[in-house]
């Protein structure tokens, strides 16, 4: 008998993969200025990885009528679904997007998204990095963080 795979079991092994993949900072389900709010976003000193968790087909669809994906500035220098195999296959998958399978324990990569790098994905995560520090320095551990250094 399958096991049924859940949204945030598949948004915890993104934060796992981003995190094995180099991403310093990991961020779920963030809620910014930004009108995405991504399933998982990680942040390295030289790139991002954006992971939207689907666990259905009509997930999946109904996400690629979003108005937000539309345009041009999007999070992620990397951008991947994350999905249990055959609800998406890579052909369905939109440009500039790649694709991941989670299988069992392991996440395999079925299509690998294309980087693509440029003002327009700065500007979006700096949206997400601003919200973040001002969060921080507004609950006071800004100045807690600094003095270590």
């Amino acid at each position: 008998m399958r096991s049924i795979i859940t949204h945030d079991m598949l948004v915890l092994r993104a934060k796992k993969w981003l995190g094995n993949r180099g991403c310093q900072v990991v961020l779920t389900e963030y809620r910014s200025y930004s009108p995405a709010i991504p399933d998982a976003i990680g942040f390295s000193h030289c790139k991002s990885i954006v992971i939207e968790c689907k666990v259905s087909r009509s997930d999946f669809l109904h996400d690629q009528k979003k108005r937000h994906r539309k345009y041009v500035n999007q999070l992620g220098n990397y951008r991947y679904y994350l999905t249990p195999p055959n609800i998406v296959c890579k052909e369905d998958v939109p440009e500039g997007w790649g694709l991941l399978y989670v299988l069992d324990k392991r996440i395999i990569k079925v299509k690998e998204a294309p980087g693509i790098f440029g003002g327009d994905v700065r500007t979006a995560e700096w949206q997400i990095l601003y919200s973040l520090a001002r969060r921080i320095t507004g609950h006071g551990l800004m100045d807690k963080i600094l003095e270590r250094y």
